[in-house]
């Protein structure tokens, strides 16, 4: 649609109203300026009709011939600029200004004219018609002469010609006055206009800022009449919706913030608002429901029955527990909800969701830390207690049972001792105490340097270890004395886990890319599927019993994995049931533009 200005249109609306307030005036007034100037003109005739009649109260005697009758005729046209005409009685012409004396004889009888019998009547006459004698349309005006009694009737004639130019001279003037007035009516008509729509346009101006979010243009307020009252109201709302607008950015910025996901709903349980952690928590989209006010039904069973419970009972919920299956996966989610009245009805419900799902599984992993700790350390410490009081008892005077029962203890000593320190260096690496000192790391040399420390064990076993890493193998980034614990850990369990006599173990590296990957391979008893997922859990087992005859505590592959994590890579395992396992991490190949970074 084309727009158009408020000035544009004021000027239409006042030139319209001008032009035909000027086309009636033109219309008015010609017409009353044309009944006024006959008026005028009549009475002018009547005038001078009166004025000649008094002149003739007798009829003159040289009137007996007819030439002095026409004379006087012919004298007082000419003096008058008029057709003056003298009628007998009888209807004869005795004298017309316009006829000559040889003609008059000849003359139609004038008896019978309106003009003539109204004169004769009721003393004047008028008529405007069409002469016969003289072809001509005019103006007749009658009166009769004679004091005592009439002997004649004079007459004068106004050609309408004459009076059609009078009038169009004057209508010529008329409108010539009515153009200049109409112009200068719509020239001042449209300054009006801009004038008035000039503020009209400011605040206008004001309004699509103020439509497009800015606030900060202020309307002048230099006027008392209605435009300064709406200037004054728009600036008024102009720092309203500024401070609203502001107040609206603080209560978004609140409400985003919100770690609780937080919704909103009508009363049928539609969700009509939602901060980003519900809209993440549920798939809800957020930015549409605020851009076009529609809302999102949730479909969650046990979400739904909430509402209905709490629209229901028109009372608040407190923190009740309640288990959901969400995008994020199945979720434990504390929720307080609120209903809104407004009256006797509700408007809506306000939930707060909190996902306590981490808490629950902490809880969890505490509880299960406890309960794994402490059958760790009971086991050790009853058989150090049973085989002490065993000793105490007697056993001691026996010195071959002595140094047996002896053995033992020392052996579950070292198993309780290795128990702590693990226990003690997972609390270190998962809190983040650790500084980790990278260096360029020679990862050759530190496995060789490793499997070194397990010879005798190796060789007591009867395992055939190979070393398969190429000599120009690029130096990793990482902190030796950790990474050194990594290699020990894995080659310790490979070691424990594969037969005497005919196990195998396999040590392989090679560079992938950014990265350098180590893997120890062995023909050991192997993990089955179902364990594969948790055995870099603390204190899982595989075969507890088999694990505890070996010396494992359980913490050495949660050690691990954590140790890698931090040096910014990865940890896997493949394995089969009986056919051995597949240990494999990767480390960052150390670079010149790395070597300055470190790490908590």
């Amino acid at each position: 649609m084309r727009r158009t200005s408020v000035s544009f249109r004021l000027g239409l609306v006042f030139g319209v109203i001008i032009f035909f307030t000027v086309a009636i005036s033109y219309v008015y007034l010609g017409g009353q300026l044309r009944s006024l100037f006959h008026d005028g003109l009549k009475k002018q005739l009547y005038k001078e009709l009166q004025l000649n009649r008094q002149l003739l109260e007798k009829q003159p005697a040289e009137w007996a011939d007819i030439h002095a009758s026409d004379q006087w005729a012919d004298d007082i046209g000419a003096a008058l600029e008029l057709r003056v005409t003298l009628i007998s009685l009888q209807g004869d012409v005795i004298g017309d200004s316009y006829i000559a004396p040889e003609r008059l004889p000849f003359v139609e009888n004038h008896i019978q004219r309106p003009e003539v019998q109204q004169a004769l009547l009721e003393g004047f006459g008028e008529s405007s018609r069409f002469s016969e004698t003289v072809k001509e349309e005019m103006l007749y005006t009658a009166v009769p002469l004679g004091k005592e009694r009439p002997f004649a009737v004079l007459r004068f004639a106004k050609p309408l010609k004459d009076i059609r130019l009078l009038e169009a001279e004057l209508q010529r003037g008329i409108e010539g006055a009515l153009f200049w007035a109409l112009l200068l009516s719509l020239m001042f008509g449209s300054l009006t206009a801009v004038f008035l729509s000039r503020p009209l346009r400011r605040i206008a101006a004001a309004a699509d800022n103020f439509v497009h979010g800015d606030y900060s243009f202020k309307l002048p307020l230099k006027r008392d009449d209605e435009i300064g009252q709406l200037a004054r109201a728009f600036n008024y709302m102009s720092d309203e919706m500024k401070r609203m607008n502001q107040q609206e950015e603080w209560f978004k910025a609140v409400f985003s913030s919100i770690r609780e996901a937080i919704i909103v709903t009508d009363p049928n349980g539609v969700v009509m608002l939602g901060n980003p952690a519900a809209c993440q928590l549920f798939n809800l989209d957020c930015g549409k429901m605020i851009k076009t006010g529609t809302g999102s039904k949730v479909t969650d069973a046990r979400l739904i029955d909430l509402f209905e419970q709490v629209n229901a009972a028109g009372s608040p919920v407190t923190k009740e527990e309640i288990t959901t299956m969400t995008d994020l996966g199945e979720r434990v989610l504390q929720v307080s909800a609120m209903p809104v009245i407004k009256g006797k009805h509700s408007e809506g419900t306000v939930f707060v969701l909190n996902d306590i799902t981490k808490l629950r599984n902490l809880e969890r992993v505490r509880r299960d830390f406890v309960s794994s700790v402490s059958h760790e350390l009971r086991t050790p410490l009853t058989s150090i207690k049973g085989y002490t009081e065993t000793l105490l008892e007697g056993a001691m005077d026996d010195p071959e049972n002595a140094r047996h029962f002896l053995q033992i203890i020392l052996q579950e000593s070292e198993q309780l001792t290795a128990l702590v320190n693990d226990v003690l260096d997972l609390s270190k690496i998962e809190s983040g105490r650790i500084d980790y000192k990278f260096s360029s790391v020679s990862l050759k040399e530190l496995i060789e340097q490793t499997v070194a420390l397990f010879g005798r064990t190796v060789e007591k076993k009867g395992i055939a270890l190979q070393i398969q890493i190429p000599d120009d193998l690029a130096h990793v980034k990482a902190d030796r004395d950790y990474l050194e614990l990594v290699v020990r850990n894995l080659v310790d369990n490979a070691i424990k886990y594969v037969p005497e006599e005919n196990g195998q173990i396999w040590i392989t590296a090679a560079r992938n890319g950014k990265m350098v990957r180590t893997e120890i391979k062995d023909n050991g008893m192997g993990i089955p599927q179902k364990d594969l997922g948790r055995i870099f859990e603390r204190f899982y087992r595989v075969d507890r019993a088999r694990s505890r005859a070996v010396g494992g505590t359980g913490l050495g592959l949660a050690i691990v994995k954590h140790i890698i994590l931090a040096h910014k890579g990865r940890v896997e395992v493949r394995s089969r049931l009986n056919l051995g396992s597949q240990f494999s991490f990767t480390v960052p190949v150390f670079t010149e533009n790395n070597q300055t970074e470190s790490a908590t």
